[in-house]
């Protein structure tokens, strides 16, 4: 698709909190509030041409490589929310992307991410092919005050829970969505931690893309003020998440 003629390099979405969207406490769900973010960049990818159609014309697709989400404050229940989104960088193969959420002008939530083109045939990283000097990058505007990070994996997990991937978990790449791989590791801590907002910043890694019926080892390590956890399939890591507490 062409250049939308309303495209913009800063571009916001604004998003009702309804209450399937919630946890049992009225606050929104950190799987849903990851999901506002993925549709919010992919709709300013379509207005800048850069889209999941634009780029499969070349049989590319963005898909997310680390996330750091920190939180002042979760959304709730009838909140409107504005989603904000921008570019540090974008250059060959990866994109950094900004976002904040933020309710009546004040910032709830900021995130760094790293997003990487993916070859959709060959099921391998590739070069962007489309030209993007059109969108404005913003390398001094960060929305965290960590960049988004690798995780240090080095620390052995203690708990593990086996999983077998379903088709509930596969999206329009025919991979494991993003937004699933916290949604899985979740529901392994206790639901206190969510329930009185205890959780501070979120790390996230993707390594690895996981298929139907993928068989997988969740490994579970608590340490410190971090609750760290490490998908497998077989002996390779898939997907690393970290969760620091208040």
């Amino acid at each position: 698709m062409p250049i939308a003629p309303n495209f913009k390099s800063k571009h916001y979405k604004e998003w009702n909190v309804y209450f399937p969207q919630c946890y049992p406490n009225a606050f929104l769900k950190l799987q849903e509030m990851t999901n506002f973010f993925q549709i919010t960049a992919s709709e300013h990818a379509i207005l800048g041409g850069v889209g999941f159609n634009d780029l499969q014309a070349y049989n590319q697709s963005w898909v997310l490589n680390r996330m750091r989400i920190e939180i002042d404050e979760m959304p709730g229940w009838m909140n409107q929310i504005e989603v904000n989104t921008w570019v540090e960088e974008l250059k060959g193969a990866k994109s950094t992307r900004d976002f904040t959420i933020e309710r009546n002008g004040k910032k709830l939530v900021g995130v760094s991410s790293l997003w990487a083109i993916f070859n959709t045939e060959r099921r391998r990283p590739d070069v962007l092919t489309i030209n993007t000097d059109h969108i404005e990058r913003f390398p001094d505007l960060n929305a965290t005050e960590i960049p988004h990070q690798k995780i240090d994996l080095t620390k052995e997990s203690n708990e593990f829970y086996s999983y077998k991937v379903q088709f509930s978990d596969i999206d329009i790449v025919n991979h494991v969505n993003n937004t699933k791989y916290l949604e899985w590791c979740l529901n392994y801590i206790d639901p206190q931690i969510v329930l009185e907002n205890k959780i501070k910043a979120i790390d996230l890694n993707f390594m690895r893309e996981l298929s139907l019926g993928n068989e997988i080892i969740i490994g579970k390590v608590e340490y410190e003020k971090y609750i760290l956890f490490k998908v497998k399939k077989e002996d390779t890591i898939c997907f690393a998440c970290q969760l620091e507490l208040r």
